[in-house]
């Protein structure tokens, strides 16, 4: 089982784009997106960005896009999606989201997608201060008025939504201290077969899953996401929205 800093450390960024490909089959991510904010015609900073999931989601609406990751192969396919899709409004860039390299206030929409648990999880012993560090980066290149918005995992094949015991502290902060609504939504993987699916579900998330989809005989795997957002005050009185 690959474990969030195996992610980061091994040279994984091709079987976690296949992955990732195959995730949210009904399109809920960008739904739910759709729902907080109006992405055209925006800046959108992209933090923890990895092989670009959101990036590309979002590059073909905005002013541009920029992406963060500290995994420079990650950020490679990225690009190469970016690329890809014929765009010229984005950039990526090798970073620590805990220190950007942008001035104050340069954007109007900050996402995170499944990154900062990496540092909020309790496993990491300054998850306090990280985590402090993080949201005081966020506000500091947000616009007024401008929404930040978070994705995080509530379970791999489960139907209905369970905190990771690691990250429940961190998520209880994103309410409780830093201001976050906070929902959730199904993120379900379609594999092109079982096989595919037992075999990156047992790579990424462990052998209980993989025995559980090959016990089930289905490519199709549930998946619950949670969804944390708030929009950045435009007086200092309160949200904006």
């Amino acid at each position: 089982m690959l474990n969030h800093d195996d992610a980061y450390h091994q040279s994984i960024e091709q079987p976690y784009e296949l992955l990732v490909s195959k995730e949210d089959l009904d399109g809920n991510i960008s739904a739910a997106i759709e729902e907080i904010v109006d992405v055209t015609g925006k800046d959108i900073v992209d933090i923890g960005a990895g092989t670009g999931r959101l990036a590309c989601m979002l590059a073909p609406n905005a002013r541009g896009v920029t992406a963060f990751d500290f995994a420079a192969d990650m950020l490679r396919i990225a690009a190469d999606k970016l690329t890809g899709m014929g765009l010229s409004n984005w950039k990526v860039s090798v970073a620590d989201s805990r220190q950007l390299p942008l001035e104050e206030r340069s954007a109007d929409v900050v996402t995170a997608g499944w990154s900062i648990c990496y540092l909020g999880s309790s496993n990491n012993e300054g998850w306090e201060t990280d985590l402090r560090r993080v949201m005081d980066e966020i506000d500091r290149i947000l616009r007024p008025g401008g929404a930040a918005i978070i994705f995080e995992t509530l379970g791999t094949g489960n139907e209905e939504p369970a905190v990771p015991e690691s990250l429940a502290a961190y998520y209880s902060a994103l309410v409780e201290q830093y201001g976050f609504r906070h929902r959730w939504i199904r993120t379900d993987y379609r594999f092109d077969s079982q096989e595919q699916a037992e075999r990156l579900c047992r790579d990424f998330f462990g052998d209980e899953l993989g025995d559980r989809i090959r016990e089930g005989q289905s490519s199709v795997v549930p998946e619950c996401t949670g969804i944390w957002w708030k929009t950045k005050p435009t007086n200092g009185s309160g949200e904006s929205q």
